[in-house]
Order: C-alpha cells, then sequence, then structure tokens
C-alpha cells in the first residue's frame, strides 16, 4: 500500500518567499521615486535655462507676471525656513531703527529722491512682524497685499513714494513695505521715496 505524502511546507519557506516580493516591491517604489525626482530636476533644470536663474522678465500679463514674483518669492523663503527649522533658529526679522537708535531726536525732511532699494534694510515700526530681513512676507495676508502691489507696478500704474528714515546710509521704511517687496522681487535697483534724515 502507498500512502502519497506531502511535505509540510515550513514556516521558513513562506518567509523566503516573501522576502523577494518586499524586496521587488522597496525596488520599484525607490526607481519610481527617482524616476520622479529626475522628472523635476529637469523641468527646474529647463526653467533655468529658459527663463534664467534670477529673471524677472514679464511676459506682458501683469496678474501672470506678478503670480511668478510671488512664487519666487515663496520659493526663496522656503528655502530659507527649512534649514533655520532644522536647526531651531528664530525667523531673522527686519531690524527696527528703534532698537538701533532709541532717542533720535533730529529729524531733517530731505525730500522726494530716488535711493537703492539695497541700502532699505529695516523697518521703523513693527511691520517687522510681517516680513523677513529681506523683505519676503511670512503671512499669507502680507502676500495677498504684495500681489496686488506686483500687479499695480506691473501695469505701470503709478505709486506713491515710500517713506523712509535715513539713518548712517541705510534706509528704514515708515510706509511702504509691500511697494519695497514688490520692488525686490520684480528686480528694481531704485525706488521713488520721501527721506527724513535722522540726526
Amino acid at each position: 500500500m502507498l500512502i502519497n505524502r506531502k511535505p509540510k511546507a515550513t514556516g521558513g519557506s513562506v518567509t523566503a518567499g516573501k522576502r523577494p516580493a518586499v524586496a521587488l516591491m522597496l525596488s520599484e517604489l525607490l526607481l519610481y521615486l527617482a524616476g520622479i525626482f529626475a522628472m523635476l530636476g529637469g523641468v527646474l533644470l529647463l526653467e533655468r535655462m529658459v527663463v534664467g536663474p534670477h529673471s524677472t522678465a514679464g511676459t506682458g500679463y501683469a496678474r501672470v507676471d506678478s503670480a511668478f514674483d510671488l512664487d519666487r518669492l515663496r520659493r526663496k523663503l522656503y528655502s530659507v525656513r527649512a534649514p533655520r527649522l532644522l536647526w531651531r533658529r528664530e525667523r531673522s526679522s527686519l531690524p527696527l531703527l528703534r532698537d538701533l537708535t532709541p532717542h533720535y531726536r533730529e529729524l531733517r525732511d530731505a525730500g522726494e529722491q530716488l535711493i537703492p532699494v539695497s541700502s532699505i534694510v529695516g523697518s521703523v515700526d513693527g511691520a517687522s512682524s510681517l516680513f523677513d530681513r529681506s523683505f519676503r512676507p511670512v503671512s499669507e495676508r502680507g502676500r495677498a497685499r504684495l500681489g496686488s502691489v506686483l500687479v499695480a507696478m506691473r501695469q505701470g500704474e503709478p505709486l506713491p513714494p515710500i517713506e523712509v528714515y535715513g539713518w548712517r546710509g541705510e534706509y528704514y521704511v515708515l510706509d511702504g513695505h509691500h511697494r519695497v517687496a514688490a520692488a525686490r522681487a520684480t528686480g528694481s535697483d531704485f525706488i521713488d521715496a520721501h527721506v527724513i534724515e535722522v540726526g
């Protein structure tokens, strides 16, 4: 009499069969992610080749150009924020004039003039909480207001001069923080300002 006996499946052979399947799934996932990163890198490279790394050239449509400007500012802000979050550093806000020279008494009206945007380094009042050190807005409310100023600037609408206090060759904004942010976003070298010299 013949008895057919099937060999018993051991736990080792079942897990051994699962291991190659899991390894295959992980390798496919890694290949998929590598493909996505390669595609994103290609798109970013193409953007730099076509538009340039710091281009503020417009399409001719003010709303589209201002959206591009805001997107560029947001990317710069995130690239600055990420390392700061990793190292748990505080956000660098705009310097306040009252912190640098708390007892300024002599103010002299220097009139309206063109000043370099790069020499505008801080704020007179508490608007420093709305912007980082490079005049990038840090809140949605600030970005929305900046968007409307960018559209107006791109459409060529006349904007009033900003008001600044001048101290030791640098300027601190009293009124016009969003206009300064828009001028930086569009790559303007100079901005019209009403200057008050601090003595």
